[in-house]
Order: C-alpha cells, then structure tokens, then sequence
C-alpha cells in the first residue's frame, strides 16, 4: 500500500487551485488561492526587505522592524493589533530572513476584511515611537545572547557563514551583530520605515475561503491608497568564486565538538538552471533527508563517526545558497576522522552515480512532502510569498515539483562533480574549551 501511495503521489498534480493576482497603481501586489473547504483564511504580508537590505554597521534593522510592527500605529494601541486577531479566534505572528519580513493570520474568513484594514493601518502609519523602541531593542539583544551568543553551535554556524563570503549579505546574521544593535537608534528605525516599508516593496497573499473580486476591492481601498514610492533595485551582489579552502577554528564553552562545510552554489532560477537546482535538492535530500539518508546511515549507525550529521540546500534564495553539511561529535570521536570521512562521501556522489533506488526514493519522499504540504494553509501561502517576494515567481510554483521529478543520477552526479570540491569549502570546526 505505501508503494501504491506513493506512485499515486508522484504522478499526481500538486494543486487544483489557480492563483488570481493582481498589481495595483502603486506596485502592491495581491496574490489569492480560493479554497472553499472550511471558513478559514490566511492572510500574509510579505515585504521585500530582510537582512540583505541593510548597511554595514546598521544590521539587525529589518528583525528590528518584525518586533515594532506589534508596538501600535495612529489607530491602534501598542499590542492591540495580536489582541483583536485573538478575539476574532484567530492567531498572528512574523518572521524575517536575509531576504524577506511577512505578516500573517490566521482568521475565520468573514475577518478577512478586518484584517486587511488593520494591516493597511499599520504599514501606513506605524507608531515608531523611541521608548517603545528603547524597550523592544533590549528584547532583541537578549534574543541574540540566548540564541546565538549562549549557543556555541549557533555562534559557530554564524563565523562560518561570515568567512565564507565576502560580499553577499548572507554573510550576516539577521538578527543583527550585537554591536550594531547597541547603536541602533530611533532615528536609523524611522529612515528603515519611510525607505522599505512602501507599496512596491508589499504582496498581499490569501490562501482560504474568500472570493477574488471581493478581496480585490478591499485590498484597492486599504493598500492600495499607501503612496507610490519608486525603489530602487535591491542589493543583489554576485559572490566571487572561492579562490581556495578556507577554515575557522571557534573555540567556547560547549560540551562537544562539531564540525560543519559550506559551499556556495546556485539557486533556482525558472527557465534557466531547472535541472541543477533540482539535481542540488535530490542530492542534498539523499545525503541529509532523514533517518534513512547516507550521512545518518554511514557516518553514524555504520562508521560512528559522529552522534548525528546532516546537509541542507535552499534553492528559494536570492544569487546563491549556502549548503552545508554537518556532524555532531561526541567527546570521543575526532572532528578530523569525520571531516575525512564526510568528504569521501561526497567525492564517491561526484565520481558514480547513486542508485535508482537512492534516486526515485528520494524523489518520491520530496513530491509526497510538497504534497502533504498543501494541507496548511500557512504553508502553501508562504510558498506563494516567498517565491514572488525572492523574484522566482509564484506562478512558477508547480514547475519546481516538475523539475524534481525529472532529476536523473547523472544529473546528481554532475553537480556533486561540479560544486562539491574542497577546495571551494570552508570548514568550521567548534573546539570545546578545556578550563583547568
């Protein structure tokens, strides 16, 4: 029956729904997903500003923003806005990356138009004011210190992000460098706001039980009144190519050590590099996708090399991704052995083909979770946002799916060959420090 379920997956269409969009005078964009199974919608905000719109010494501004969103407008007190979604039975958050900051709710579909308004209100006239930010700022330093500063393996992951590019902004963390975040002030908040958070940089995602004509014309009364402000291309810089091996030894209070690599490669751009974006994702699910994928099995269960290892690719970003490959080690196991043992893995990906087995299961397992997706709301508006906020394109949605299943072993070889090299790879090892 799993077989069966999964064939049926693999062939099946990924969705029924068409999308409806359109831009208004002033650059607002309106993307919608009918679906009229239940009386819920979800509504999302996305903006085209994140972590790579900042200048040095100012990063951690477009985080910033994601917390004083909440912090009241001319219309609505500080904490009023997530008080009224609560009392219409729905739930608000957001969320920031090197590319992107979106909004969302979840809201019973006759909210909708509240909702919208509500939105308008605050990305219109937000309250920037400097206590409230005062305050908030505080929130966001201690954010960095538990996240980042207190956690070495996330610190580690954070100075290996940094020597491996020189010029991308993905180099930086979103939630900022601590010292630029110490000399923040209200008046870089208000420059950020009036610069980024205007009708050109907005798409306005439903996915739920609304009609199209309808939203449109509340989405035309409330964002579509912000003024049409010209932007200018977003910084979008092509990273040189790695001229050696670079490595970075961190060394903090951890209880063990882990050892991790990152190698630039490209993301998916629709029409022109279908084929190696895909071949990066099957590979990187046959090498890092669950309990069953080659890291697990033969770094861990078979050779012990380390207590758990994994890979990851995003191929939704903006010039290129950091892939990466990592291992938990205990207190015996040697950062070195496992370093040796990880690149034997990837040479062999680059100098043989994987099995048709290895293939069309990962294939397979990667349709079935963009399936199983569809389930969520959230998930398959924040698959519409992203795309269309990064520059992909949502209507180019279903294309990726197709591009996967048309992935062949030569296809993974050939970019494991091309881009798997360690002579492109910067190394990071974190080093517990011994006290005495």
């Amino acid at each position: 029956m799993r077989i069966l379920l999964l064939l049926l997956l693999f062939s099946m269409p990924l969705h029924a729904a068409e999308l409806q969009q359109i831009t208004f005078k002033n650059g607002v964009k309106l993307i919608v997903e009918e679906d009229h199974s239940a009386p819920v919608a979800m509504v999302q905000i996305w903006l085209k500003v994140g972590g790579r719109d900042e200048v040095p010494g100012k990063t951690g501004l477009a985080h910033v923003f994601e917390h004083m969103m909440f912090k009241g407008s001319k219309a609505l007190k500080p904490g009023e806005y997530s008080k009224r979604i609560s009392a219409m039975g729905g739930n608000d958050n957001a969320f920031t990356s090197h590319d992107f900051t979106a909004y969302f709710e979840t809201v019973p579909a006759n909210q909708v138009d509240t909702v919208l308004k509500m939105e308008a209100e605050r990305f219109s006239h937000l309250n920037l004011d400097e206590e409230e930010f005062g305050r908030e700022i505080k929130v966001i330093m201690e954010e960095r210190r538990m996240r980042t500063e207190d956690d070495p393996n996330s610190h580690m992951f954070e100075e290996l992000s940094a020597a491996a590019l020189r010029l991308h902004p993905y180099r930086n963390p979103v939630i900022g460098w601590m010292q630029d975040l110490e000399r923040l002030d209200i008046h870089d908040v208000r420059a950020f706001y009036k610069k980024h958070y205007v009708a050109r940089n907005a798409t306005v995602v439903i996915v739920g039980d609304v009609d199209f004509k309808h939203v449109k014309k509340i989405v035309e009364k409330t964002f579509g009144r912000m003024k049409n402000v010209t932007v200018p291309p977003r910084f979008n810089p092509t990273e040189p190519e790695p001229l050696g091996a670079k490595r970075v030894d961190v060394h903090l209070p951890a209880k063990s050590p882990v050892l991790a690599i990152t190698l630039p490669v490209p993301v998916w751009q629709p029409g022109k590099n279908d084929t190696e974006a895909a071949a990066l994702a099957v590979a990187t699910h046959i090498l890092g996708g669950g309990r069953t994928a080659v890291l697990q099995r033969q770094l861990v269960d078979k050779q012990r090399k380390a207590f758990s290892a994994s890979a990851g690719y995003d191929p939704f970003g903006m010039g290129l991704d950091l892939w990466y490959a990592y291992g938990m080690l205990g207190a015996k196991q040697s950062p070195q052995a496992f370093e040796k043992a990880l690149w034997a893995i990837l040479k062999n990906m680059g100098s043989q083909a994987v099995s048709e087995k290895q293939l069309q299961t990962a294939k397979k397992n990667m349709v079935a979770n963009e399936i199983f997706a569809q389930d969520s709301l959230y998930l398959r508006a924040k698959e519409i946002g992203r795309m269309e906020t990064v520059g992909i394109g949502a209507m180019h949605k279903d294309e990726w799916l197709n591009a996967i299943r048309t992935v062949t072993a030569k296809d993974v070889q050939a970019v494991m060959a091309k881009y798997f090299r360690p002579e492109r790879a910067t190394t990071g090892i974190l080093k517990p420090e011994v006290h005495p």
